[in-house]
Order: C-alpha cells, then structure tokens, then sequence
C-alpha cells in the first residue's frame, strides 16, 4: 500500500500514518515510500526518525498543475471546472445532509443559490484548501502520480471535509481510497477566520471597514440624496480618457451616460481627485448602516447532530450572504445607488450583491469581460442583466443554469478602440522598423501564480517570452511586441529569461507596454496587435479574440490542453497549435513565402459567432442601456417596468434577437 498525505502534520503522523502502516503491517510491506503534499517541519522530522527505525520514507510529492491531464489531454484543472464540480454539487444538494438542513425561506428569500454555488466554489478555487475543487484536484494528482509510479494499491489521507462520502465516491472511481484526518487548528486558524467570525456582527465589521479608509476621508464628493446614480464595482482600470486603452468607465465614455449619476469608490488619494475631476462621484468605504437588518437576515440551517461539518459549511456560508447583503443595502442607500454594475461572478458573492440591489429596489447588472470557451461552474451567474458578446455567450448561460432576467447581446464591448489605438500602433510600428524589423509579432501572455502545483506556473509563461526571444536575437529582420497582463510583476516572475528581454530590447526591435492600472496592465492587446503582422496568444483566451476580431492573423497556442474549447474548431495547424517550437516554425515559414500561408491566423469560420455586430458600437450600446435604467429611476418607475421598457426599447433598435429572458 502507498500512502499520500495531504498534510503531514505531527498529529497526522503519530494518529493517522502509523496506524494506517502497522493496519496494514510495517514489516510486510513492499512499498517503502510514501508521499505528503504538504507538511510541517515536526511532521516530517517525527516521519523520518519512524521511518528509519521501521523501514519506509515519506517524500514530498513533486507535481506542477500543468502536467495533470487526462486521457484526452484535457488540463484536469479546466475539466473539474467544466464537469466533475457539476457532478460534485448534484450529488451535494440530493444528499440526506442537505435535505436535513434545508429551509423552505432560502429560497424566498433568493439565498439557495447563494449556498449552493458555495458549496463548491469559493472564489479562490483550487487556491483554497478545503475547496471542492482543491479535493477533486487532490485526487486526481494522487491518480496520476500512481499510474506514473505503477501503484497497486493506493490510499490518500485527507483532512475531513462536509459531504466526505461525495468525495470518497469520487475517489473511488479514481482508483484510490480516502481516509479522513483532522483538521490541525492551527493550520486553519488564519486571518480567513478571523474575518468569517467578525462579520456575524455586520454593523461592527462595517465600522473596523470604514476605519481602513479613514485616510481619505478629507473632503469627501458631496452626493445629492435625490439623484439616482450608477455605482460602478470595476476591474481598478480608474482612466477616464476615451484614449482606447483599459477602462471600467468604457461604457460611460461611448454613451450619453451623465457623469454626475456614476459612483466609484477610489483606493488612493491620487484616484479620489482624479474622478472629482471628471465628474464622478468618489465615495470611501464608510457607510450609514441601515436599522431593518434583523428583518432581512437569511435563517441559520436547521440543527443535526449527525451533519456537523455540512451544518459548519452551510452555516458560514448564511452568514457570509447575510454581511454581503447588509453591506450592499448600506451602501445603496447611503448613495442612492439605483443600479449597481460589474463584471465580477466568479464565486457567489455576487448573488447576494443582486438580492441586495433588488432588496432596495433597484438593478443588478454585469457586463461580460473573458471570452468563455466553454462551461465552467464559477461562471454561474444570478442577475438582473447581464450584458453578453454573443449568442455564443448565451448558449453557455443556459448551459450554466444561469439566472438571468434580461440576457443583452451587445458584441465585444471594446470594439470602438480600433480608430482610437492605430496611430500610436503605427508609430511603434515604424519606430521598430526603423531598427530593422521587418515582421512583427505581438505576444499575450497571462498571470502566473508563484506555486505551480495550483497555477499553471511560471515556466508555462516564461515559454511565451523566451522562444520569441530567441528567434528575435537570432533573426536581424523579426521585431515583437509584448503586452503582459500583470506588467508589476513580470521581471521576477520571468526569472533567467529577463535577461532575454533585456537584450531583445537592446537591439530596438523588441517593445514592451507595462504602464499599469491598479491591478493588470493599462494598454489593451489590439495596442500591440495593430503594429504587428501576426497575433499569437498563449493560451485559448480573450486576447486573441481581441485581435481575430480586428482581423488581425491570430494563432492561438492550447498547452494547457482544451479540447472541449470552442475555439478549438479553428484550424489546426493555421490557427491552434499545442507548442511553441511548432508555432515558431510554421510562423517563420508564412513569413518568408512571399503570399504568406493561406489561411494562416485567419477566424473567418467561426468569428461571427463571438460577434453579431462587428460595428464598433458595443460600448455605446451598453451605455445608453444603462442611461435607460437610469432615466426610468429619475421618472419614479418601478425596476420591473424600467427593465421591461428598456428591454423593449433595445429590441427595437437592435433586433428581437438580441434579447433572452432566462428563469
């Protein structure tokens, strides 16, 4: 028998390892190593003081997320996203315990969804350690390690979660057996903690919040009480220049949408005077609580002795939407904030944002950022209205059980940076051909997590750099352009290739853009991708899309592995390739054939799928959308007939097709 250990704690070793050994008899065992995942210095030094006296070793399990991939070559991180935590949550809310601790008012009162997509997604994913996704990814890592390794017999020790029989099941079919540790208190006990506990008391983790922002409260933007307003939750893109590059104000800069009904909260000094200077209303963290929140408290689970771990789970999760709630309703009240947007739903905060807002009587709405590919469970979505590219993007909605009341097909909301962008393009452009470059190549990359057990890592990303790097320092007549995603950090996170780039950029045919906003790089991707011959995106992502749109010839490179993609139609070979070796070669082909490779790069197949309009109205669209809402508000209008009537008014312009309805 092998043994894994999720956590090799002192405890573990001397109440679960040993046991598990001489269960199954030390001195009979052929299998001499044994692995943990993580674990702490007592841990192993006791584990290895064992070990040396009876016979056996426990070694750290060597594993990168990137190499865990199943039969089909699927990247198992994508597919427990787009298939296993489907399975996973079906079976979690059919389950005895659920049913146990169901109440009839979670769904009157809209919170069953809320502790259902918590159930298996809490934001952080797979970086959460007693996530679904974590459990799942945990197992399949052990599977695969003991296919690699011929293992017979295998066993994974793992902290006990809620639902333990979901995930022994799942293991089961993986070939493997759990066995349920204990939690080490000190290993769980962490600031996450500390903040769950303190908001059971809403009104004083809404006070220590406004304690935060205490610095900024100088002279704060007066805001008038009877005017409706927009509070804007963006991406910390806080640019208020129709200049084409990144900003969460994109919709406001293309329409008629007046400044004076826009709420933003600013993290700086610098961004409070920045949007008092534009008209927009910046607000701190500091909030007037409101007096009914005793009322509208979701309930706690019903009490049983025989579910203590889901009764936990359940109960934190109430607890979470009831502070989300009371949050929500303060804030669109102390503001008068009739409609709240965003583009964040990748956990379920967001569903109870949209119960507040609807609590308050007013709308909730998101505007689609990524480019989805396919399913993928924390793209789950409870909404007022969402605003989508595409039909593309509706068909995954109703894949996701999505509840949407009013789905708004828009196109790509930055295609009106195109006119806006080309100059500056034009100028890199030359001043990169002026140093010899011929052909050009822009490169998108993406973020990368430091451990590369739970993110596909730093070396995945290092590969988009260094072999473009390369041919360019060995090829007098190749210029690239580079637009990271997370400039702050890509130096150290590139590590020996650094010094690549800084000897690309030496020879003045090489250009990187890292100004950036508060979290991700300011320039877009069609900055680069208008000065270049060739787009190629490292993964199957947005970027690319940005580009094919434009026209751009786009490669797209899928190492992690997604065959269920749906931008894996485009053309193998021409389009999507699995390596960088292969896209360098079959590129420097196209370049030197005097006509190019037919074909090469080209969407045209599948591209009217992600776009219907391709007009550069997007943006526009989105804000006068919203200025409707707005209008309806200032009018004295119910949310209901406000919806309706905007609804109606978009169908009329831009087409009955244009607008789903969704449960």
């Amino acid at each position: 028998m092998t043994i894994y250990v999720e956590y090799l704690s002192l405890r573990t070793v001397l109440a679960f390892v040993l046991k598990e050994l001489f269960v199954d008899g030390i001195r009979n065992q052929k299998v001499k190593t044994h692995y943990y995942i993580d674990a702490t210095t007592p841990g192993k030094t006791v584990a290895n003081i064992l070990g040396k006296l009876v016979g056996f070793q426990f070694e750290r399990l060597n594993f990168e997320l990137r190499h865990i991939k199943d039969e089909r070559g699927e990247l198992i991180r994508l597919r427990i996203h787009r298939k296993d935590l489907f399975e996973i949550q079906e079976q979690m809310i059919i389950s005895e315990a659920f049913r146990a601790l169901y109440k009839e008012e979670w769904k009157q009162l809209g919170v069953d969804d809320f502790i259902i997509k918590g159930l298996i997604e809490s934001g952080s994913g797979i970086m959460d350690k007693m996530s679904a996704s974590r459990t799942l990814f945990l197992i399949e890592v052990v599977k695969w390690h003991a296919n690699n390794t011929n293992a017979c017999k295998v066993k994974l020790l793992l902290m006990k979660r809620a639902w333990w029989h979901v995930f022994q099941r799942y293991a089961v079919g993986a070939g493997l057996s759990l066995k349920g540790t204990n939690h080490n208190k000190l290993f769980f006990f962490n600031k996450t903690i500390i903040s769950e506990i303190i908001r059971k008391f809403p009104r004083l983790f809404l006070w220590l919040k406004s304690l935060k922002y205490r610095k900024f409260m100088t002279n704060p933007f007066e805001t008038d009480p009877s005017i409706p307003k927009l509070y804007i939750w963006g991406r910390g893109d806080i640019n208020l220049e129709n200049n084409g590059h990144h900003s969460d104000f994109f919709w406001l800069l293309n329409s008629n949408f007046p400044e004076r009904n826009v709420l933003c909260d600013f993290h700086s000094e610098k961004e409070r005077l920045y949007l008092i200077r534009h008209g927009i209303h910046a607000i701190t963290g500091q909030l007037a609580g409101i007096s009914t929140y005793d009322e509208m408290k979701a309930p706690l689970p019903n009490k049983n002795r025989r579910f203590k771990k889901e009764f936990a789970i359940i109960k934190s999760l109430i607890t979470h939407y009831n502070y989300y709630k009371f949050y929500w309703i303060s804030l669109c009240q102390t503001y008068s904030a009739k409609v709240v947007l965003t583009w964040y739903k990748s956990d379920n905060s967001h569903m109870a944002i949209a119960d507040a807002v609807k609590h308050v009587g007013g709308i909730f709405a998101i505007w689609q950022v990524s480019f989805e590919g396919h399913r993928s469970i924390d793209n789950t979505t409870n909404a007022d209205i969402v605003f989508n590219f595409s039909r593309w993007s509706h068909n995954i909605e109703q894949q996701l059980g999505s509840k949407i009341k009013y789905e708004v097909i828009t196109g790509y909301p930055r295609d009106y940076v195109a006119p806006l962008l080309r100059k500056a393009a034009m100028d890199l452009r030359k001043k990169l051909q002026s140093r010899g470059a011929k052909k050009i190549v822009f490169v998108i990359d993406e973020n990368s997590g430091d451990d590369p057990r739970w993110h596909t890592g730093h070396s995945l990303q290092r590969e988009n750099y260094s072999f473009i790097l390369e041919k360019v320092l060995s090829t007098p007549w190749l210029g690239v352009v580079f637009k990271p995603k997370t400039a702050k950090t890509l130096r150290r996170r590139l590590g020996e290739v650094a010094h690549l780039l800084t000897e690309a950029e030496k020879t003045g045919r090489c250009y990187i853009y890292e100004t950036s906003g508060r979290y991700t790089t300011i320039a877009p991707p069609l900055l680069a991708g208008l000065s270049a011959d060739v787009c190629i995106h490292g993964h199957l992502g947005t970027g690319g899309l940005e580009c094919a749109l434009e026209g751009i010839p786009t490669l797209l490179i899928d190492r992690e592995g997604g065959p269920e993609n749906k931008l894996r139609e485009l053309p193998k070979g021409k389009v999507i390739f699995e390596n960088w070796p292969d896209t360098i070669d079959a590129l420097m082909v196209h370049f030197r054939k005097p006509q190019g490779i037919p074909g090469f790069g080209d969407w045209s197949g599948i591209i009217d799928e992600f776009d219907p309009f391709k007009d550069g109205k997007a943006a526009t669209r989105i804000g006068t959308y919203l200025h409707w809402l707005i209008q309806g508000f200032e009018q004295g209008l119910e949310r209901d007939k406000i919806m309706v009537n905007a609804a109606e008014r978009y169908c009329q312009q831009w087409g009955y097709d244009k607008i789903f309805t969704m449960p």
